[in-house]
């Protein structure tokens, strides 16, 4: 009989301490601790996506967007001789990915992030004038504006 007992007592103190260590007991003051695991959820977009602002001295001579992707291009109206600018605004939806700018002369690209608003301008002497044609190069997951503008004379 004294080890009937024995064990009673024995088995009451084993799930008595298992009660008081998974909160049964009086921890009702002590705050959750957080998953410390990363969070997969991206953050939403910090603003929106504006279109460049033709700056002071210059003229547009092509805008286009807002669009999404890629962009087989168009013609800039005939520019006269001076200096060119090239203006993209991108954000991305998802992961941060590459818009690349093509034209006559050449191409630049663009880190177009999925936080905020990118902004890139390539400056560039025009040799002469006539028309210049752009395309854009991006995945669909961009949205992106344009603006070529030159000098006002």
């Amino acid at each position: 009989m004294r080890t009937s007992r024995t064990a009673f007592f024995m088995a009451a103190a084993v799930c008595a301490l298992l009660t008081a260590c998974t909160g049964g007991g009086g921890d009702a003051d002590v705050p959750p601790v957080p998953d410390a695991s990363p969070s997969t959820v991206e953050p939403p977009p910090q603003g929106p996506l504006t279109a460049p602002e033709v700056d002071l001295g210059q003229k547009e001579v092509l805008a286009e967007g807002p669009r999404r992707g890629t962009w087989r291009g168009g013609t800039a109206a005939t520019h006269p001789e001076g200096d060119l600018s090239i203006t993209v605004h991108c954000l991305s939806r998802s992961n941060p990915a590459d818009l690349t700018v093509r034209f006559d002369d050449g191409e630049f690209g663009a880190p177009c992030s999925n936080l905020h608003q990118t902004a890139v301008t390539n400056l560039m002497e025009a040799a002469s004038a006539g028309k210049l044609r752009i395309t854009v190069a991006t995945e669909e997951t961009v949205r992106w504006y344009i603006s070529v503008q030159v000098a006002s004379g």
